[in-house]
């Protein structure tokens, strides 16, 4: 992308767009993106609802458990095999065959009565159901002007927090009945979404949606690997991560600890999710004006803050004043650090780069609950502090690492000259980096 007064996300901008600006700005197939993801999340029970579905089916819980992993496992592996697929063969066809896939396989599921099987097809699952999203994320970059992209990603998390938040509501009712309904309609809502997707085939709306050209050495994650400043905001992203799952392992301890119920914790948690629902597009309004670096900055800041917070219980006021300032530090942060891997990427590498942001998270969320509850269990106020360390760490790394590449190394990744083009190379295509310095893979 070419860095320009215009263009940067770390530019100012004369006018940003308002929240009605944006919405009424989106272009249809975008919209086809946000409410086939928002149908998909409403439908999406297996990974809530496995463990109890097993058990009733009559399978041990240590089994349910090691289905439910594999469906974890699956998820993690999902996005980068989704992010690869997206740059060979096309955005839109990706989450066609990956929606697709995953209601069918979601279907066997209610006929499977194997134990392997079942934990073969819930990581097979879990790798279908997550291979969209880095396609998804892209589609948005590349079909909205680029002062929408923080204001649409904040559009595109209010329906996925909208889905997840009311997704298990319905999932309730549908057990109510049958079990198996459940699953049918998970399968339902996947294929939905699939043929939201194909109408951007058919259509050939989505910019940029095409076949790629053959992979090459330079069209491969160890590209996105040799962008040192971006691996600085991967790092960012997997020290905020650990910080932020604090809220799900040594929160609820620490309530214990001071005399707080169950109830309690689940109206912090409630307070959050209505707070980033209600009131991250207007924050956005005012965020997307900020350059990018500093409103992540900002945003994993305020997190860490809000989670040190929790060291000065107990008293109950204490602990709805901390879940706000974390909760703001989430809507500050999250919408333009979801926008910026697709915004600095390669166009040919974007599916890649949105699924390594990805994965730091999800690695996060997998050890930090592990690292919290050490360091809990070694000293309740340690766990704290510790998240007020990393957030340090990790406010630096955003600085360091969200950092546009100088305005003529940026021009050439758009408008290479001739004579960066690597010999035998098909006319027209896109040129490997000369060298593998973080100015060329930005």
């Amino acid at each position: 992308m070419t860095d320009t007064d215009e263009g940067s996300p770390e530019s100012p901008k004369a006018a940003r767009p308002s929240v009605m600006q944006t919405l009424r700005g989106i272009p249809g197939p975008i919209w086809l993106v946000l409410v086939g993801m928002l149908i998909n999340r409403l439908g999406n029970f297996l990974q809530i609802y496995l463990v109890l579905y097993l058990t009733d089916k009559g399978f041990s819980t240590s089994a349910a458990a090691f289905a439910l992993g594999a469906y974890g496992v699956g998820s993690v592996i999902g996005v980068l095999v989704g992010g690869s697929i997206s740059d060979r063969i096309g955005y839109a066809w990706t989450i066609v065959g990956s929606m697709a896939l995953a209601g069918l396989f979601t279907l066997s599921l209610v006929h499977i009565e194997s134990l392997p099987v079942v934990i073969a097809v819930a990581a097979l699952i879990g790798v279908l159901a997550q291979a969209y999203r880095p396609a998804s994320s892209a589609l948005l970059v590349e079909a909205t002007p680029e002062e929408h992209h923080v204001m649409v990603f904040a559009v595109y998390r209010m329906a996925f927090n909208l889905g997840t938040t009311a997704g298990p509501l319905l999932g309730a009712l549908l057990i109510s009945i049958s079990y198996d309904l459940m699953f049918y309609v998970d399968a339902v809502t996947s294929v939905g979404f699939a043929l939201f997707a194909l109408i951007l085939v058919r259509a050939d709306a989505a910019a940029k949606s095409g076949p790629r050209e053959p992979e090459t050495d330079g069209r491969s994650y160890l590209a996105v690997l040799r962008d040192r400043r971006y691996l600085l905001f991967l790092v960012a992203l997997f020290l905020n991560a650990v910080v932020y799952i604090q809220h799900t392992s040594a929160l609820p301890l620490q309530l214990r600890a001071d005399g707080h119920g169950a109830t309690f914790y689940s109206a912090l948690l409630s307070l959050n999710a209505v707070m980033v629902i209600c009131l991250e597009l207007l924050f956005t309004k005012y965020v997307q004006h900020l350059p990018a670096r500093f409103a992540v900055a900002l945003g994993v800041g305020l997190v860490g803050v809000g989670m040190n917070l929790y060291v000065a219980g107990p008293g109950m006021a204490m602990f709805v004043v901390a879940t706000v300032v974390w909760t703001v530090g989430e809507m500050i942060g999250t919408p333009t650090a979801s926008a910026w891997p697709g915004r600095v990427a390669p166009a040919h590498l974007r599916g890649r780069y949105i699924a390594a942001s990805a994965f730091p998270m999800q690695i996060g969320y997998a050890v930090g609950p592990v690292i919290g509850i050490a360091a809990w269990q070694a000293s309740a106020a340690s766990v704290w502090w510790l998240c007020g360390v990393l957030t340090a760490v990790a406010v630096v790394a955003t600085l360091m690492g969200m950092v546009e590449p100088p305005a003529d190394e940026a021009e050439r990744a758009v408008d290479p000259d001739p004579t960066d083009v690597v010999p035998g190379e098909p006319a027209g295509a896109a040129p490997r980096p000369v060298s593998p310095t973080p100015a060329e893979t930005t």
